[in-house]
């Protein structure tokens, strides 16, 4: 299989890092500082940084690593791959001790993400994907394959984010869901977080994690942020990328608003064009369709060298 000895790395790189988040949390240690931008960042995000760096230089001395917590290195533009890393998805929730954090690592090569791995170490489950593949969860020694499957009923439920514009874009998201005859669009306080699809939780044998624990709200069948606003730029490539393989590879689809498949590893790691996350490519083509009418809203994405489309 490809890319095995990648994917079990980057799991147990994540299972390490996420122990220590969750003795800080637990413990309740985690300083918390402000970055140049305003943004958090706690002794959590930085621990896990260097338990992430030390596993994969380690395993892949070769390979460029990218994590938002890491002084940018310009070398990893010739690398062919690339490691992009979030040591913890969702900063401002493991301060407020929702448990709806994450830690992020997926292999980029040549633009496109091969291997991804979120673990959310308040519950210890993972989702974890290899290309073509397929997705697997996990808890501690526990694994199992699973696949996304849309919610009982023909017309999808629809989220957004106050990460990705919201409440300005709801007028927007709830005009789509009128055209697919959808309940108004949801409105969370977290980010991209894939465990929002998933309306049952996979068998791993185990009484924990509950669905309640794993998802931050309730089931849905798409997750989508549309850029009405600034240079059509939408979080960082750390935020997006492990989501995009866990999702596709579990049968899902992740594209932006016009259905191109996301680059990543570019000069400015930021993502272009929103992003529609969906639990099967039916559901996505769907919201697609409904969506098209809209775009003229959207800031239009700068032209991006070798985008296809991917709905």
């Amino acid at each position: 299989m490809p890319y095995i000895r990648e994917r079990s790395v980057a799991i147990e790189a994540a299972r390490a890092a996420g122990d220590a988040v969750r003795a800080h949390y637990n413990a309740r240690t985690a300083e918390t500082y402000d970055k140049a931008d305003g943004s958090p960042v706690t002794d959590a995000d930085l621990a896990s940084d260097r338990i992430i760096r030390t596993w994969l230089s380690g395993a892949f001395p070769n390979d460029a690593i990218l994590t938002e917590e890491g002084a940018d290195d310009p070398s990893r533009l010739s690398a062919e791959r690339v490691w992009i890393v979030d040591p913890v998805d969702g900063t401002a929730q493991f301060i407020a001790r929702t448990g709806q954090f994450d830690v992020l690592i997926a292999l980029v090569v040549d633009g496109r993400p091969v291997v991804g791995v979120m673990l959310q170490p308040s519950t210890g489950l993972y989702l974890a994907a290899t290309v073509g593949e397929g997705a697997i969860a996990g808890v501690g020694e526990r694994t199992t394959p699973f696949r996304l499957t849309p919610l009982d009923g023909a017309a999808p439920r629809i989220m957004t984010s106050v990460w990705f514009g919201a409440p300005e874009t709801l007028p927007l998201h709830n005009r789509v869901a009128g055209r697919l005859g959808s309940p108004a669009a949801m409105n969370s306080e977290v980010g991209v977080v894939a465990r929002s699809l998933i309306d049952r939780m996979p068998d791993l044998d185990l009484d924990v994690p509950t669905a309640s624990e794993v998802r931050p709200t309730a089931p849905v069948d798409v997750i989508c942020g549309v850029p009405i606003t600034g240079d059509g730029t939408m979080a960082w490539e750390w935020d997006f990328v492990a989501s995009d393989i866990v999702v596709t590879e579990a049968g899902g689809a992740f594209t932006d608003c016009w259905g191109r498949l996301h680059r990543y590893n570019k000069p400015r790691p930021r993502n272009e064009g929103g992003f529609v996350m969906s639990v099967d490519r039916d559901t996505h083509s769907r919201f697609l369709a409904a969506l098209e009418p809209h775009l003229g809203e959207l800031t239009v994405a700068q032209t991006q060298p070798g985008l296809h489309t991917g709905a």
